[in-house]
């Protein structure tokens, strides 16, 4: 049975592997709230009936083969790692930043966050990405991308042999080292990219949305949007029980 490592960059308190592999219960719940909110109360992006049991379906697919999945999380903010209850379902755990300085293997790093909020989904390398210059921080340990990825692939390489990877990420600015990297090791093993990519032009700028967006395009890598939204989690759904039945299409980025 060949394996889909699904490799989290920034995974915070997990709300997409979640959103498949944890309770039906709460899952269903969201969903509920969502659908009501989006239909009764025109909050937010309406989801039709159709394409909720299509969510419905996706889910029930993917989760029928969960054993198929191995499942490595990245989270900088060592504040969320230590709330456990949030990383049951993570098969190897790293409690650090990816960098882009690939001169600087390892390195100790500011972790920035927001409003005094430890615990929000924004937090940054970057110091520019809030207005403050009294940013709140914690130290945290930065490995490059590079020899993160080189070191991770020998580890799977010498594990499952033939295998293909889901990168999921949200890394607040260095989502596109992160893909350089990735796809410099895994190659045509890297299926699919999933997430959000919108930092990379609002902290970069864009020509690195741009080249990143080029680079997606002329190798054939497929993005897909996929936060913890529910019109979000059709899209993430569906396209990763596409990729169960190794039938992925190349989309363009939506950066």
């Amino acid at each position: 049975m060949k394996k889909i490592i699904w490799i989290d960059v920034g995974t915070h308190f997990a709300q997409e592997h979640s959103s498949i592999f944890g309770s039906s219960f709460s899952f269903y719940l969201f969903v509920f709230k969502r659908f009501i909110s989006g239909g009764l109360l025109k909050r937010g992006r309406f989801v039709s009936y159709s394409e909720l049991m299509k969510i419905f379906k996706a889910r029930a697919k993917i989760r029928k083969r969960k054993e198929r999945f191995f499942s490595i999380f990245v989270e900088a903010n060592k504040e969320i790692v230590q709330k456990k209850k949030f990383y049951p379902k993570a098969d190897l755990l790293f409690n650090i930043a990816l960098t882009e300085d690939d001169s600087r293997p390892a390195v100790i790093t500011k972790l920035y966050f927001g409003k005094g909020n430890i615990f929000g989904e924004g937090s940054s390398l970057f110091e520019n990405k809030y207005e403050s210059i009294d940013q709140d921080y914690m130290t945290t340990l930065g490995i490059s991308s590079e020899t993160f990825f080189q070191e991770l692939g020998e580890f799977l390489d010498s594990r499952f042999g033939d295998y293909d990877v889901l990168l999921r990420l949200n890394c607040e600015g260095v989502e596109d080292n992160v893909i350089y990297s990735a796809h410099k090791y895994f190659t045509n093993k890297l299926k699919l990219i999933c997430g959000s990519l919108k930092d990379v032009e609002e902290l970069k700028g864009l020509d690195a949305a741009d080249r990143l967006n080029l680079y997606l395009k002329d190798n054939q890598l497929p993005f897909v949007s996929f936060s913890s939204g529910i019109y979000s989690c059709h899209i993430g759904h569906t396209t990763i029980s596409y990729l169960l039945e190794r039938d992925i299409k190349f989309m363009p980025s939506n950066i």
